[in-house]
């Protein structure tokens, strides 16, 4: 009987930790099955993610919007002397989210201004996508040429004051850039009317700045970068246009012949 009790004690500790052994293999399965879900839905969100924004960036686009004043087709902005003055053209590209640009202008930016407001030369100014890359979003330097052209378009006087305003507070590479709210809010102190913040939002230029101006620029530019500066026939690198005065002087040099 006491043999028969023992047995039985030892089948029930066999029972029990069989069991114990079953549930544990369930909880891990439970738990692998719970990982895994886990890591597919974080997958299937990074991939819908990373899809979209493929998707985004090539999507078909609209029709193209022109700023008011500028032919379509035209690459760029014509400022200063009229294009049949017979003065000197400067070819400027520029980029938002250039750092090199924001010295451009911290050297040039009122030599810049002078000469177009003195009417010294036909300054062709191309506001290029070509940073996209180089900002969180993607999309900063389209965002902020878009801005300009929603400038230019309320009012062709305040398009210079903006791209200071822009080049003043120049967002650093590698960060998401101005939000539209604050390019809204640097367009109006500017002097631009409310409705460029709608002009901004709807990105409505946008089309314009990948499909007319960036094509352009880089074929004009030999495919370069920014900033890319050109007086006549005269291309000016960093060596010479970071020289305080250099530009204005290679400007006035250019309308003497």
């Amino acid at each position: 009987m006491a043999a028969s009790n023992a047995q039985d004690r030892r089948e029930a500790q066999r029972e029990a930790i069989r069991q114990q052994r079953q549930a544990e293999l369930k909880r891990q399965r439970n738990v692998r099955t719970a990982v895994i879900a886990a890591v597919v839905v974080v997958v299937l969100l990074i991939a819908g993610g990373v899809g979209y924004l493929i998707w985004n960036a090539n999507r078909p686009e609209g029709p193209v919007a022109t700023p008011q004043g500028i032919p379509e087709g035209q690459p760029y902005y014509s400022l200063g002397a009229p294009e049949d003055s017979g003065k000197p053209v400067v070819e400027l590209h520029v980029d938002f989210m250039c750092p090199i640009c924001g010295q451009f202008e911290e050297t040039n930016g009122k030599d810049l201004r002078t000469i177009i407001d003195k009417k010294e030369a036909t300054v062709h100014l191309y506001t290029r996508r070509f940073l996209d890359g180089n900002s969180t979003t993607g999309d900063y330097s389209t965002r902020a040429a878009n801005a300009a052209a929603c400038v230019y378009n309320d009012d062709p006087d305040n398009f210079m004051d903006f791209q200071t305003a822009l080049f003043d507070n120049q967002p650093a590479e590698g960060s998401a850039g101005l939000s539209n709210d604050q390019l809204a809010e640097y367009a109006k102190k500017a002097g631009a009317s409310d409705s460029v913040s709608s002009c901004i939002d709807k990105s409505t230029y946008k089309s314009w700045v990948r499909n007319v101006v960036e094509p352009a620029a880089k074929k004009d530019a030999d495919g370069g970068g920014t900033p890319y500066v050109k007086v006549d026939d005269t291309v000016l690198d960093s060596t010479k246009w970071s020289q305080e005065g250099v530009f204005l002087k290679t400007v006035e040099d250019a309308a003497k012949g």
